[in-house]
């Protein structure tokens, strides 16, 4: 994991950045606003989330600016709405001229270490760019001023459940329950007879012995999604939750009703839908990319 900035300026080092290694920048630079603002989400003491820590709107801007110059590059792109979330003022210039940007940016030698990085990566594509840069130079990496790690509200929140909806409209959702947890891949048995068909001539016989089926295995939920489930059951009745749909475009809110029930053989609860709001009324989406499939962010204020 690594935000790559050959320069001081956001864009410069876009603009400099090989086709391949810009389309990855967007992703790395969304997994580090994640680890920097989304409770449990990992890497939260990786160096190069650490070197961000205090900085979010920053990181959105640098982030921005690799999204930009991807689509100005003429790709696809997935990532800059989900990127702008975290700091929706960096994609103005009025307001993203006052971010508060890190104290190492401008630091020659951190740029010149990812220059010299860059250099033995692609020493054909950045030669050219960075002449007489040493290769094989180490990292530097900025340790933050204030360590901060995201954390659940302990009071004042609203859930969140990832339901499996179906073909439901917001409106008309009466029970939710946790989504199946999944079932593990099928287990390769080097063991076992591997079966070749004869269009890719294969010696063996068509009528010799076929690969025996491969069990599927049940996966045994994680640790955290075993704390999840205990969380959801445990609900007292009336707490306030909210379902995404539509790819999580808008959500039905309401509240839990009464005691647990079963549907399906699953352990579920009534709902009455209350309201259905947009993503974006929501006071920071931002924390709607939790990966968890039942999680508290702050209650929105009234």
């Amino acid at each position: 994991m690594q935000t790559f900035l050959p320069f001081a300026d956001f864009r410069e080092s876009a603009a400099a950045l090989d086709t391949s290694r810009l389309g990855k920048q967007r992703v790395e630079a969304l997994q580090v606003l994640r680890a920097l603002v989304i409770p449990e989400y990992g890497w939260q003491q990786h160096p190069a989330v650490r070197m961000w820590m205090g900085h979010v709107p920053a990181l959105t801007m640098y982030g921005l600016a690799m999204a930009d110059e991807w689509i100005q590059r003429g790709h696809p792109d997935n990532t800059r709405n989900n990127i702008a979330e975290f700091a929706p003022q960096a994609a103005h210039p009025d307001y993203a001229s006052r971010i508060v940007m890190p104290p190492w940016l401008g630091y020659e030698d951190l740029h010149l270490s990812h220059r010299s990085k860059l250099l033995g990566k692609d020493p054909k594509f950045y030669g050219p760019l960075f002449p007489g840069v040493e290769e094989k130079l180490e990292y530097i990496w900025p340790e933050p001023k204030h360590e901060f790690h995201p954390e659940d509200p302990d009071e004042d929140r609203l859930w969140i459940l990832r339901a499996n909806v179906e073909d439901l409209r917001p409106e008309q959702l009466t029970t939710v329950s946790m989504p199946p947890h999944g079932k593990a891949k099928a287990v390769s048995n080097a063991d076992e007879y591997e079966f070749v068909y004869a269009e890719e001539k294969s010696r063996r016989q068509v009528g010799g012995p076929k690969k025996r089926p491969v069990k599927q295995l049940e996966k045994k939920p994680t640790r955290k999604r075993q704390a999840q489930e205990a969380a959801f059951n445990t609900l007292p009745g009336k707490t306030e939750i909210a379902v995404p749909f539509d790819g999580g475009q808008i959500f039905a809110v309401g509240l839990v009703q009464g005691r647990p029930i079963t549907v399906d053989g699953k352990f579920a609860r009534n709902f009455e839908v209350t309201d259905v709001v947009k993503r974006s009324d929501f006071d920071y989406p931002a924390l709607l990319q939790d990966p968890r499939v039942f999680f508290p962010i702050p209650a929105p204020a009234q």
